[in-house]
């Protein structure tokens, strides 16, 4: 389709509009438009209210964009996301004659992917691997444009491609500003818990090779992972402990030195107390129990 508005560029300008299948609804990120666009510098958008989010990709030239007052400026290279359910959500300006990949999408975790990259980068984001993001970008336009088979599953995996490229952007950011690695050092640990559930593993340990304060490193590992490092360690042997029950012959002596638990009374008691049934009374039933977990 040919676009009609002011200071597009008509003759070199496409856009596609995709009604998603109820599958794509109910399993998929999916494009809902998308289109290549020649903006001439002086375009101008004051977007209203509208049914999704909005993900950019900038060829060529030079945009700037107002969110909620905030102002940011998007060049070559740049991918810009943004929220357009709410109302007077965006302003959008070419400062030059520019060219932008563009795509309303939505779905399954859209708006997970949109909170968590946004609360990171704000609205302009700039990749190290932004050639790799912007050719799934374009995959995707080209099945439309090329009238190719439209395959719903690979226009997922495209998108989540590109915004899983934006979440890696953060670790770029703070390699090159010397943002502090709180969030890579509780990733270490993480990886250390995983291989040493049948060790203590106390916080003071954990924040020692994290090079912080016992307090501080709670205080982080909770923003990371939503968990205290205790709950998360509980989490972490109770998942090994319903593995081991419903795999293999384990004894409970075994089961216990293998997660970490310093008795089986202490293990029953834990066991019950998480998921309503004694060990055993799981291994017969299988994984028909329900989980209660507090952080």
């Amino acid at each position: 389709m040919t676009p009609v508005e002011h200071h597009v560029d008509a003759a070199v300008s496409h856009y596609y509009v995709y009604v998603p299948s109820r599958n794509a609804l109910r399993m998929f990120l999916y494009p809902t438009r998308i289109g290549l666009y020649r903006y001439l510098k002086g375009y101008w958008l004051n977007r209203a209210s509208f049914d999704s989010f909005i993900l950019m990709a900038v060829y060529s030239g030079t945009f700037t964009f107002t969110v909620n007052g905030r102002r940011s400026t998007a060049s070559t290279g740049d991918l810009v996301l943004l929220d357009c359910h709410e109302p007077n959500v965006y302003q959008a300006q070419a400062e030059t004659d520019s060219t932008l990949l563009w795509m309303h999408f939505d779905g399954r975790l859209a708006h997970d992917y949109f909170e968590t990259i946004h609360d990171e980068l704000g609205s302009v984001i700039t990749l190290k691997r932004a050639t790799y993001a912007i050719s799934r970008f374009r995959m995707i336009y080209d099945t439309f444009a090329e009238e190719r088979k439209v395959n719903e599953a690979r226009m997922s995996l495209a998108i989540a491609e590109v915004l899983t490229e934006c979440l890696t952007a953060g670790d770029d950011t703070a390699e090159r500003t010397g943002t502090p690695y709180n969030q890579h050092a509780i990733e270490e640990t993480l990886s250390y818990i995983a291989t040493h559930l049948s060790e203590p593993l106390p916080v003071s340990q954990l924040a020692g090779m994290a090079l912080m304060s016992e307090y501080y490193y709670i205080r982080v590992f909770k923003q990371v992972t939503g968990y205290t490092p205790h709950t998360y360690i509980v989490n972490a042997r109770m998942h090994a402990a319903k593995y081991l029950l419903l795999t293999g012959e384990a004894t409970l002596k075994e089961i216990c030195a293998e997660c970490g638990f310093y008795s089986t009374s202490a293990f029953c008691a834990a066991f019950r107390k998480r998921f309503g049934c004694t060990p055993l009374e799981f291994r017969r039933g299988g994984a028909s129990v329900s989980e209660s977990v507090s952080l």
